[in-house]
């Protein structure tokens, strides 16, 4: 199957259509997606398991604490449950600005990191665990990195010895840390006047719709090797 075909630039046209971007980043962005292709890719190769449905963000999200007058996070990727293709769907959401900023192996690092979050959630699901994935309440950078980090599979047991596993820990340390990066979203985007959406921390979590549970659609094989991993 085309992976194109699990990508929604849905987002990305609505809103092009608005004005929100402009010329020069609707056409920046769409010349790094063979990079995040090929990032989905790699993954997928090193898993033998497909990736889930990606979708994007054209705006920075940045995540405020009601822990801290002072402290903010910015989201580069998250994995949520989306409606896609007239299913609920584990999908990653990648930020616009990320895409167009980020170098590749960060790239790399956030697409295989996602896809770990992405088998949590989906073993979780398979069991019934559904209070696993809500976790507390996230009122500090601290304990919404604590979060992320138990959110997640081992990378071995998921990549073998694949370089991705230390590429993750190298860039996740414990979070990524890219004054490149960080000084561009300021400077070329936030500066620039392009979208920035402002978020609590509790609505980055995961929002599983209890009554809605067994509409959601599970890859059969991390089910069957989560129990051989048991």
């Amino acid at each position: 199957m085309s992976l194109t075909r699990r990508i929604s630039f849905d987002k990305i046209y609505e809103y092009n259509e608005k004005g929100a971007l402009g010329k020069e980043i609707f056409t920046s962005f769409f010349e790094r997606i063979p990079l995040l292709e090929k990032a989905l890719r790699e993954t997928e190769e090193v898993s033998g398991i497909g990736y889930p449905p990606v979708l994007f963000e054209p705006a920075l999200t940045i995540i405020r604490y009601p822990a801290s007058t002072f402290a903010s996070a910015v989201i580069y990727a998250a994995t949520k449950i989306e409606e896609y293709e007239e299913e609920l769907q584990p999908c990653v959401v990648f930020s616009v600005p990320f895409v167009l900023f980020a170098r590749q192996e960060t790239l790399r690092a956030a697409a295989a990191h996602e896809f770990l979050h992405y088998v949590y959630i989906t073993v979780k699901l398979s069991r019934g665990n559904y209070m696993d994935l809500a976790g507390e309440r996230l009122d500090s950078i601290e304990v919404h990195q604590a979060y992320d980090d138990t959110h997640v599979v081992p990378p071995e047991e998921w990549f073998g010895r694949s370089e991705l596993v230390t590429l993750i820990k190298e860039v996740f340390n414990p979070t990524v840390r890219d004054p490149d990066l960080e000084r561009a979203l300021k400077e070329r985007w936030i500066e620039r006047g392009f979208p920035v959406r402002y978020a609590s921390s509790e609505e980055v979590k995961i929002k599983l719709p209890i009554t809605e549970v067994a509409r959601i659609r599970l890859d059969g094989r991390i089910v069957e090797k989560a129990k051989k991993l048991d």
